[in-house]
């Protein structure tokens, strides 16, 4: 079995021990600023963006899936080339998060996953644009955070995450969230 096919399995088997008794459903928008590799135009640089969206958590507090979905839209002006890039992506993300409780309103969190996106790139040189659509790709993830507990049903979030590229590099993303508990807790 390869490792892609491995990785989905521990996900999809971590997801169902997550729907224990006693699981809850929460919902987080995410605000944040990620560096991400863009490609155009030549050569591929680094740039940082601002994120935004809403991730759904199942589960315990131990062991939760999670499931999240965030865009993009970014621009960027090269004065001396005339060049504009306009960047969008929308982004996809299935993982497990487990949850360590410090004291009542403290916890530290660690999460992984993968990450699909797709997006497209517009390019404006001298007036004339060029649109680039970006293929599907599918990406692990990694990250960590703390959590800050407001209520019973509601907690702060801050967390950074690293997300391996096509080209053995990492985008990182640092968010803020406030968690809503759906539901009796």
């Amino acid at each position: 079995m390869n490792k892609n096919k491995q990785f989905l399995l521990f996900l999809s088997s971590a997801f169902l021990l997550s729907s224990a008794e006693g699981a809850k459903l929460s919902f987080e928008p995410i605000y944040g600023i990620e560096t991400a590799l863009v490609r155009y135009p030549e050569p591929a640089r680094y740039v940082n963006r601002a994120i935004y969206g809403a991730r759904l958590l199942y589960g315990v507090t131990f062991l939760s899936g999670e499931f999240e979905y965030t865009q993009t839209d970014s621009r960027k002006d090269y004065p001396g080339s005339a060049i504009k890039v306009y960047d969008q992506s929308q982004r996809a993300s299935f993982g497990v998060r487990s949850t360590y409780v410090l004291d009542s309103a403290v916890g530290l969190y660690a999460r992984v996953g993968a990450r699909a996106s797709k997006g497209k790139s517009v390019v404006e040189t001298s007036g004339v644009k060029e649109t680039i659509e970006n293929p599907l790709r599918l990406d692990p993830y990694a990250g960590a955070g703390l959590q800050l507990a407001l209520s019973p049903q509601f907690a702060l979030n801050a967390g950074v995450t690293l997300i391996s590229n096509s080209d053995n590099h990492y985008d990182s993303q640092y968010t803020l969230g406030l968690t809503a508990q759906i539901g009796n807790p």
